[in-house]
């Protein structure tokens, strides 16, 4: 086993040094087979063994190649999806003074990030360009319960408390349902993460988008909608309404421009899955692309990135080390991974 104590502040300096190394200035249009498209209908339907593995070989591939992957036949209806962006677009075009009543990380408010997050912001992640998106940001785990989360009177945006709380249990649910699948891709039991996950630690974001290239509102000289980061994650669950995600393609080496499958999720693993792993599923680098983000129209995205409960000891897969692989990583739970001695 790794001996030491993880630094997580070393660990965040580390990759946002690397970060300012990527040159992102050439990226390419994805192709068929790119990033693999995944359908989970059939095992979600039986939860047969023999339809268990066969998602779960597809999903072993496209996160040890690519890191990132489509997910189709996800059961959340159309409908709900659509629910979600809507309530996300009236949010974001409320006037910014009652934005601004629940500003993420505003004196007073016991929970820290959480609340509107507005355009410009260095953080999430820290880059020395502010991030040209809003967003609205909630979570939740077993210390933290949805009400301890920052929300405007419903008067001021009727419905949409109940629709953020609502799809952010719904995909709590589907990743639930996608843990025997990792579980096995891996080679363990399907029951292997069950344990770490009894409280999972998740946040939802509303993202906004505003356009950019007028002669009003040009975007400064290395800026982007999101800055070049890898997520801390497990792993990340993402919808967007339109083009402007870029993921760095390790079997192309280069930059691609991942394209949006209507109704589908893209996924992709995190740090913390890449460490829990031993290195052996990627996490890959990605940026919102504001060249690509409807430059005269908004953008809207949803990620959803979900966690190991906050204090559980996250020790390496026994079928990712061996006497000729020793575990690279410490255990760490994720508390730990980002320098949290006490839940926020």
């Amino acid at each position: 086993m790794t001996d030491g104590a993880f630094d997580a502040e070393a660990k965040e300096a580390a990759l946002r040094a690397e970060s300012e190394t990527w040159d992102t200035t050439a990226t390419y249009d994805a192709t068929d087979g790119d990033i693999p498209i995944i359908d989970v209908s059939a095992y979600f339907s039986t939860g047969s063994s023999p339809d268990r593995d066969a998602v779960a070989a597809k999903l072993r591939e496209a996160s040890e190649t690519v890191g990132f992957w489509q997910l189709v036949g996800h059961g959340i209806e159309r409908d709900e999806i659509a629910a979600a962006f809507e309530a996300a677009r009236r949010f974001h075009a409320l006037p910014a003074s009652i934005k601004e009543e629940i500003r993420m990380d505003r004196p007073g408010w016991p929970l820290g990030g959480v609340g509107y997050m507005p355009v410009g912001e260095r953080k999430l992640p820290r880059r020395a360009h502010g991030n040209l998106n809003e967003a609205f940001i909630m979570k939740a785990d077993r210390g933290i319960h949805l009400d301890d989360n920052q929300w405007l009177a419903e008067e001021r945006a009727p419905g949409f408390r109940a629709t953020a709380e609502r799809f952010g249990r719904r995909l709590e649910q589907l990743a639930r349902r996608l843990l025997p699948l990792y579980a096995t891709a891996l080679g363990v039991d399907e029951t292997h993460f069950a344990p770490g996950f009894e409280s999972p630690f998740w946040r939802l974001r509303m993202t906004h988008y505003p356009p950019v290239g007028s002669s009003s509102n040009d975007a400064p000289g290395g800026a982007f909608g999101i800055a070049p980061h890898v997520d801390t994650t497990f792993f990340t669950l993402l919808l967007q309404d339109s083009p402007g995600l870029t993921i760095y393609h390790t079997p192309k080496d280069r930059w691609i421009n991942v394209p949006v499958v209507d109704g589908a999720f893209v996924v992709n693993s995190g740090e913390l899955l890449r460490q829990w792993t031993n290195d052996r599923f990627l996490s890959v680098r990605h940026f919102a692309n504001v060249d690509a983000a409807a430059r005269q129209a908004s953008r809207y995205s949803i990620p959803f990135f979900f966690n190991a409960t906050r204090d559980y000891p996250m020790e390496c897969i026994p079928t990712c080390c061996g006497p000729d692989n020793p575990p690279r990583y410490p255990t760490i739970s994720y508390n730990e991974s980002q320098g949290v001695v006490q839940g926020e």
